[in-house]
């Protein structure tokens, strides 16, 4: 069983929850496709009690869906969704953005410009997963700087769903160039930089603003749900 194996010291619903989790955040679980409990479990090789408690909070994150007939396949996706989504995550992470160029200390922007040098060798190369990974942890370290603690737990219950969206403009729209979301990461860091937290706030609205048009434009052009 999954729980002799000390990797991490997670427990087997926590192992469970992470590792489903990334499969449905990385696309390889596709948006409605169903979930079979015993061959989940074997897999991750744990029991079912873990394997459900690990279930029942991606169903709360809206990752996976429980149909009426008791079935579970992972939550389709939508442009509604998207819409809804990126639209608060725009107004949320302007603030926190906003916040960040308030007080931002020299080892925050240290920390930036490394995930900014790491994109740009990512998008020189053309490497789009580790464009998007480079660009998620930029986000998160400047989410931390701010005390705001609800703008914050707010954000963080739309986490998966953001990371959901931003893999399939990623990964699957033809047209994403990594040199684009390069260069509006490096425009909100010198915003924060700068300390101009109008200025800030703009940037990174608008790059979110672009990047739900991307997802739109992805998921006009090909089917993604089953």
């Amino acid at each position: 069983m999954r729980s002799s194996n000390p990797v991490k010291r997670q427990s087997a619903s926590d192992y469970a929850y992470n590792e489903i989790r990334k499969k449905i955040i990385e696309l390889e679980y596709s948006p409605s496709e169903q979930l079979v409990e015993d061959n989940l479990a074997k897999d991750l090789e744990i029991s079912r009690t873990p394997l459900r408690q690990a279930l029942y909070r991606l169903e709360l994150e809206g990752l996976v869906n429980k149909q009426p007939n008791g079935r579970l396949r992972v939550c389709p996706i939508s442009p509604e969704e998207a819409k809804e989504v990126f639209k608060v995550r725009e107004a949320l992470e302007g603030l926190l953005t906003a916040e960040a160029a308030r007080l931002a200390t020299t080892e925050h922007l240290h920390q930036l410009e490394d995930r900014l040098e790491l994109m740009k060798m990512a998008a020189a190369k053309d490497r789009h997963t580790d464009t998007v990974k480079y660009g998620s942890e930029f986000h998160s370290i400047l989410q931390s700087i701010s005390f705001n603690l609800t703008a914050k737990r707010f954000l963080e219950q739309l986490e998966s769903r953001i990371e959901r969206y931003r893999r399939i403009s990623g990964y699957k729209n033809p047209h994403y160039k990594p040199s684009v979301s390069f260069n509006e990461h490096l425009a909100i860091y010198h915003a924060v930089k700068e300390r101009n937290e109008r200025q800030a706030e703009a940037a990174m609205r608008s790059h979110i603003r672009r990047s739900l048009h991307s997802i739109e434009e992805t998921l006009q052009s090909y089917t993604l749900n089953r």
